[in-house]
């Protein structure tokens, strides 16, 4: 968790609202990449090494090509801005560095911070089949004031979503078509989708089954909502996946969950009802 925002020169790297402004414009960059673009401007013209990187931004060892990926998609975000004078450069075999002729590093004004900012401040993807429930939990998140939210009925269309953007927050039906939900989850871990591997995700589903409770764990799920989702129940998953950091497993640990016992399970249980 970030202590303070920052500012160098012109720009204001917002912590409190995971974003970057310069004027009057403003991209929103999300948790992970506020983190990271913070450091490099925190030791600005200074090359960082990528294990200064995974240290400081993820507190655990990553890959290089999960760093990469993530400075590639903060230039994005930095372009979209239209920034000029801020730039990332790849310094090779040692690292990166953040440039900006004549800045200086500060501190802004002090900040207010709302007591659920951690939720409020949230981007959150919902995918889920039927209409009047995707409905209902997208007024459920507007109640609660999270930032934005944006509703899909397909893995398919959650795939585009993702590659338009970033989220901070998954929602999403286990049982979608079957076991859409949880594969697509899987496919996430793996990293064989557009989303960021360790996004944060919540599944809903109609039960409290074994066979989900051992799956979640397994594909590091934060939390389960059961339907119909109670308003107190989703604000409390929501403070406890905004808190939470995703430490991937090795990408073999997730081939191996079986997702298929969870269309079997709810099989059994609409014959025996």
């Amino acid at each position: 968790m970030l202590e303070k925002s920052l500012v160098v020169g012109e720009y204001h790297i917002d912590t409190s609202q995971n974003s970057l402004i310069h004027s009057n414009r403003k991209v929103y960059l999300g948790p992970l990449r506020t983190s990271l673009l913070h450091f490099l401007c925190k030791n600005l013209n200074t090359v960082v090494t990528r294990e200064d990187l995974a240290q400081h931004v993820w507190g655990r060892l990553v890959t290089d090509h999960t760093i990469n990926q993530h400075i590639s998609q903060l230039r994005k975000s930095i372009g979209n801005l239209s920034i000029h004078g801020l730039n990332i450069s790849t310094i090779p075999k040692r690292g990166y560095i953040a440039r900006l002729e004549g800045a200086e590093v500060g501190q802004p004004s002090p900040l207010v911070h709302k007591p659920e900012a951690a939720t409020t401040n949230m981007k959150v993807l919902v995918v889920e089949g039927n209409n009047a429930d995707r409905e209902a939990l997208v007024a459920q998140l507007e109640n609660l004031n999270v930032a934005y939210v944006e509703s899909v009925a397909t893995v398919q269309a959650a795939e585009q979503a993702f590659a338009l953007q970033d989220f901070d927050l998954l929602v999403i039906d286990a049982l979608l078509n079957d076991t859409d939900g949880i594969e697509f989850v899987k496919r996430i871990r793996m990293g064989e989708t557009s989303a960021v591997a360790d996004i944060r995700v919540l599944v809903t589903h109609f039960d409290v089954q074994r066979e989900l409770l051992g799956i979640n764990s397994l594909l590091d799920i934060q939390g389960l909502l059961l339907k119909p989702l109670e308003d107190s129940r989703l604000k409390q998953m929501l403070m406890v996946a905004s808190k939470s950091a995703v430490v991937l497993k090795p990408q073999a640990a997730y081939e191996l969950v079986p997702t298929e016992v969870l269309s079997k399970a709810a099989t059994l249980k609409t014959a025996t009802n």
